[in-house]
Formats: C-alpha cells, sequence, structure tokens
C-alpha cells in the first residue's frame, strides 16, 4: 500500500472526494437508486451522473493505473456509476492494442461519456473454453461479415458499441485464429434476446445474422485477437473489489439494528470474530486489486494476480451473504423490493446472484487453472 499510494494518490483522491461531495444532491440520491437496483447497466441518472463527471474532466483520469483504481473505488463506495467495462477495460485496451484511427475515434467519446460498451466473448457452446468459439467473420473485400451468436452479454441491451471476439482461422487452431472487433449495436443483422438470472439481473444473447462491418474494425491484426481478449480481462478483473465491502456494511448495520452485538455474551463475541474475519478478507480483496493496478502502473500484466482478485472477489461475497441470511433467519428470504425485507433485501438478493459471480468475467475452474501455470509455473 505505501508504495502504491503516496502523497500524490492521496492528494488525487481528497480532491475527488471533495468534487463529489459538492455535486448535485438530487442527481446523485437518483443516481445512487438506480445503480444499487442494477449496477450493471446505467440508466438515464446513470448516464447524466457519468456526463456530468466527463464534462469536469474526470472520467478516464488519464487513465493511470493507480489513478483510474481509486476512482473506481470511491465511486462504488458511495454506489454510484464508475464506467465498468467501458472505462476500466476497453478504454485501457485500445490504448495499449488499438489502431491510431481506433484511438482518436473512440477514447475521446469514452471519456466524454458518449460510448457504453457490451463484452461479445461467450457462445452456448464456449464459455469456459472460450477458445473453441464459432462465430465467424469472414474478410470479403474492405469488410467483414459476421455470423454466429453470443450469450451471457450482459448491457448489450444498453450498449452503444459492443466488443466481439470471432473466428477468422480454422477450429482448429484456436485461441491462434481468433480476431478481436468493435463496431456499433444498431448495425444491420444485430438482434438482442433478453435473459434475465436467478437474482433478476439481465443479461443477453446476441444473434449476428450477415452483419457486415468495415474491415478497420478489427482490433490489431487477424487472427491476433487472444492478445486483446486477454488483456481486456485483466483490466475487467482488476477492478473486481469494492461488491463484498458493500454487502458486508449491509450486514453490519442489520446486526447492529438488531443488537445482535450487544452485551458480553458467547453468541456476541462468536458474531464479532466472525465480522471480523470478513472485513479482513475485505481489505485482502482489496490489497489484491491495488496489487494488479501497480503491476500494470509498472508495465506488467497480471495475469495470475488477476485471477486470484477475481476468486477471492466471487467466493467472498458468497460467505458474506452466507452468514447474513444463516443469521437473519426465514425472514432473509423475503425478497429485494419488499419493506419487510430486512437489511433492504441486498443480501438475499446478493446469494441469489451469487451463481453468476462464479462464472462472469471467466470461470473459477479457469481461473485456478491461470493461477496454477501462469503464477505457479505448473505444467498445462
Amino acid at each position: 500500500m505505501k508504495t502504491a499510494i503516496g502523497p500524490e494518490q492521496l492528494a488525487f483522491l481528497a480532491e475527488l472526494r471533495e468534487y463529489l461531495d459538492g455535486l448535485d444532491p438530487e442527481l446523485v440520491a437518483a443516481t445512487r437508486a438506480e445503480n444499487t437496483e442494477d449496477p450493471m447497466q446505467p440508466r438515464e441518472h446513470g448516464r447524466r451522473f457519468l456526463k456530468r463527471l466527463a464534462a469536469d474532466g474526470w472520467l478516464g483520469i488519464s487513465w493511470t493505473p493507480i489513478e483510474q483504481w481509486l476512482f473506481a473505488e470511491e465511486l462504488y463506495n458511495r454506489r454510484l456509476p464508475n464506467g465498468l467495462l467501458t472505462l476500466n477495460s476497453i478504454g485501457p485496451s485500445l490504448m495499449l492494442m488499438g489502431s491510431e484511427q481506433q484511438k482518436a475515434e473512440f477514447l475521446p467519446r469514452i471519456r466524454a461519456g458518449e460510448l457504453e460498451f457490451a463484452i461479445g466473448y461467450s457462445e452456448p457452446d464456449a464459455g469456459s473454453d472460450l477458445a473453441s468459439l464459432r462465430t465467424r467473420a469472414v474478410r470479403d473485400g474492405d469488410e467483414y461479415v459476421i455470423n454466429g451468436q453470443k450469450i451471457w452479454t450482459t448491457g448489450a441491451s444498453v450498449a452503444t458499441h459492443l466488443w466481439l471476439a470471432a473466428r477468422t482461422g480454422t477450429q482448429e487452431a484456436r485461441h491462434r485464429g481468433i480476431s478481436l472487433f468493435i463496431f456499433p449495436m444498431d448495425t444491420p443483422g444485430i438482434s438482442i434476446t433478453p435473459i434475465i438470472t436467478q437474482g433478476g439481473e439481465r443479461t443477453n444473447a446476441v444473434f449476428l445474422d450477415d452483419v457486415r462491418i468495415p474491415a478497420t474494425s478489427i482490433i490489431g491484426t487477424e487472427n491476433g485477437g487472444w492478445k486483446a481478449v486477454t488483456a481486456a480481462l485483466n483490466f475487467e478483473r482488476m477492478f473486481y473489489h469494492n461488491e463484498p465491502r458493500w454487502e458486508l456494511r449491509q450486514l453490519e448495520e442489520w446486526a447492529a439494528d438488531a443488537r445482535l452485538l450487544d452485551g458480553d455474551t458467547p453468541e456476541a463475541s462468536e458474531l464479532a470474530v466472525v465480522m471480523g474475519e470478513h472485513a479482513v478478507d475485505v481489505e485482502i480483496c482489496r490489497l489484491f486489486a491495488l496489487r494488479g493496478a501497480r503491476m500494470l502502473a509498472a508495465g506488467k500484466v497480471p495475469y495470475a494476480e488477476a485471477s486470484v482478485n477475481k476468486i477471492w472477489w466471487g467466493e467472498l461475497r458468497q460467505r458474506i451473504c452466507d452468514t447474513g441470511l444463516d443469521l437473519i433467519g426465514e425472514e432473509g428470504a423475503i425478497a429485494t423490493g419488499s419493506p419487510y425485507a430486512p437489511a433492504h433485501g441486498h443480501l438475499e438478493h446478493g446469494l441469489q446472484s451469487s451463481p453468476v459471480w462464479r462464472f462472469g468475467g471467466g470461470t473459477n475452474e479457469i481461473q485456478l487453472d491461470i493461477i496454477a501455470t501462469q503464477g505457479l509455473g505448473l505444467p498445462k
């Protein structure tokens, strides 16, 4: 922490907090309510909020990893949108691998809050084994023609653009035959079908039927898209760490209201120990994420480190929600939205959503393989 966050970063954080404290309270309250309900899909107030930040020069704050990490953390702690994949993953990936034309076209618009990206990676038969994907892009003169299907494409219904992995080489080439493309969601031939998860969040299936895009839409070289895919995923995983803190806060507030921590009783002492262990795990999650941000700032690629953070984040969230519902008992099953839901229903909703945390952004089983091979040097 001391080597990653110094006086300059602390001064930046103080300035950011002062700025956020001075924003229109009505806009902040409306945005927070929207973002708490569904943080993955900014809507009316969320877009207004991000454009306000953009107009004041706060979006993509020079895209330096530590400052961007602090920016995202502070907004998440306030339950406000921080740009999600568009700002925290796609922008930095374009800076690394986009052409000069693509940087000039997309980066200013991302920093202006005008664009929102969805990620087109997974397919019905290519989720954990992404290298087996079958959506195909065929070169036709100055265009590519794309046909196929993507699934679990969260945000596709509100996104302006799609960041798409498609096969341009042979099926046998696996990851060496994949290219990465970027193009508008209103391109003819794209259709979207909603998928509602167990936790009530919306994700989507995206169908591509003879979708024609300019050849200049490719990121990097043909059949060289795997590097862009993994880079964007590593950037994404570096921003997994704030949600457990939010859920622990809901648990702490509920336990305090229920007076479960009052008195010198064995039950109160046992609960205090459990809450303390969760609090330590939350800080470990934060340090894992900061370690990755520091590596990015040093020009290194946090392959295994990003995977460690992703696994810790998802499993910690489930542990916290499990603890909360065990304490609450039967009333914990009252769903979010009911005025009678303990902890405002956030812990119930968190547990309902927990299966998604284990495969969203890359399944935990695959992350363990990455940790073993990239981090520990074990054979594949």
